[in-house]
């Protein structure tokens, strides 16, 4: 005796539309998980290679500016009073090299600053030089500006008297 199964054709019909539900929501759900997992790995190996090149930038910039202050200072130093030039000269300028050794050879923003900071220090140190060998020029030049007027008063004066004796002669 066996029972016969009057719907069996919907019963099987609906017991695959189960499987094939099923199995499309566990494929679904394993995708989901795997890309959750996967792609995030992926993107936290490229935001850590960009944070260690920020880094890596941040620390060479750091030692730039070190290296900037000192040769600053050594600069500054030149036009001391009893400072020896030469000497302070060629530590500015090992200093400056140190400066073109540690700049960007990219084409970043740091690089065009780093460049322009390096211009601006060798100009620096170029009219440092300069006010150190003219030393007491400016203020002699402007002595001799101060004369000169006073030559030209003077001469202007000489020149109105002579013309007074002139007129009063004729």
């Amino acid at each position: 005796m066996s029972q016969v199964i009057i719907n069996r054709s919907e019963r099987s019909a609906a017991f695959w539309k189960f499987i094939l539900f099923f199995v499309t929501a566990v494929a679904f759900i394993v995708s989901a998980v795997y890309f959750n997992f996967n792609l995030p790995t992926r993107e936290n190996s490229l935001l850590k290679q960009q944070v260690s090149r920020y880094k890596v930038q941040e620390e060479a910039q750091e030692t730039f500016v070190k290296t900037m202050e000192d040769a600053k200072l050594l600069i500054d130093s030149i036009g001391r009073p009893g400072a020896q030039a030469a000497f302070l000269n060629q530590q500015a300028a090992a200093k400056i090299q140190q400066l073109v050794n540690l700049q960007y050879k990219d084409s970043s923003i740091y690089n065009q600053l780093n460049k322009s900071v390096l211009d601006l220090f060798l100009r620096y140190q170029e009219l440092t030089n300069k006010m150190v060998t003219l030393g007491d020029a400016p203020q002699q030049l402007q002595e001799y500006k101060q004369k000169y007027e006073q030559a030209q008063r003077d001469l202007e004066d000489a020149r109105r008297n002579l013309d007074i004796i002139r007129s009063s002669s004729n």
